[in-house]
């Protein structure tokens, strides 16, 4: 089964070594791959949490199909950014690399994350503290 977030914004990162510095400020043991285009991602983005080898699938989507399919959620503001991310549910550290990319995308672009498995719009906070609960057992 894949999960997926999608991360809504009005300004965009100038590319990974921008995003890499927004995860460095969260404190996250999160080293984003420098070699990977932002403006062109497309699927896999590798990195490494901890040593170890992970990532998902990053994408730049339209704001109107992230609508279309998650009706149930009320995305009031007309966001000029989306990025998604999926990842396989059975793992563990993709799931933790892709809130912790995720909470400090938000945290430097000012945006808010929709969890697609919650269906429901998440805060920066609220992102914040699920990192915390998922590292716990690490």
């Amino acid at each position: 089964m894949t999960m997926s977030l999608w991360i809504f914004s009005d300004r965009e990162l100038n590319g990974v070594a921008e995003w890499q510095a927004a995860v460095d400020a969260q404190g996250y043991p999160l080293r984003l791959s420098p070699d990977v285009d932002f403006e062109r991602i497309s699927g896999f983005f590798p990195m490494h949490s901890r040593g170890e080898l992970t990532g998902f699938e990053c994408y730049h989507e339209d704001l109107s199909d992230v609508r279309d399919n998650v009706p149930d959620v009320a995305i009031e503001h007309d966001w000029k950014f989306v990025l998604g991310f999926v990842w396989l549910g059975s793992k563990e550290n993709e799931l933790v690399a892709a809130w912790m990319a995720a909470t400090a995308y938000v945290q430097a672009t000012g945006g808010i994350i929709l969890d697609g498995e919650e269906g429901a719009l998440c805060t920066l906070a609220d992102a914040q503290a699920l990192v915390r609960r998922l590292e716990q057992p690490l």
